[in-house]
């Protein structure tokens, strides 16, 4: 059910503990202020400034840009709270090969030799792999390029 507007749908996810951090980052996107540069004033690559110069009796720094940092950790814990969900997160403990068909990662080399390699985190069921998928993000800026990574 969509709610009216984004108040109410802010409402209705924040008692569920799945909020965000926001994390003020430089306009060109060269660095975070997280850590020990949160305090910093201007980007140690590009020297963008890390606020919006102040405008009127404003006290408050407002930066450029913030990125909000959604912790996979809690959404983990919820998936597990629920037994229909958590017999599909431990699906690949219980699952066994048919006819060396690849019907999930679980199956792959890739997989079997991580587990050979670390069997105490590959011996609980709960333990959980996470992959990557850029989809068309470049890290290299080299767009003349025909594909992507």
């Amino acid at each position: 059910m969509l709610k009216e507007n984004f108040y109410a749908a802010k409402s209705m996810i924040k008692p569920l503990g799945l909020g965000y951090q926001k994390i003020n980052i430089c306009p060109n996107f060269c660095m975070l202020y997280y850590f020990e540069n949160a305090e910093m004033t201007e980007c140690i690559t590009c020297g963008h400034s890390h606020y919006k110069p102040r405008t009127g009796r404003g006290k408050t720094l407002v930066a450029y840009k913030k990125l909000r940092y959604f912790p996979i950790t809690h959404r983990l814990q919820r998936l597990f709270m629920l037994p229909r969900t958590a017999e599909h997160m431990t699906w690949h403990q219980s699952h066994h090969v048919v006819d060396e068909v690849i019907v999930h990662p679980f199956n792959d080399e890739a997989w079997k030799h991580f587990n050979s390699v670390h069997p105490h985190f590959s011996a609980e069921s709960k333990n959980v792999c996470l992959g990557l998928c850029t989809d068309g993000f470049n890290p290299f800026r080299s767009f003349a390029a025909s594909y992507s990574c």
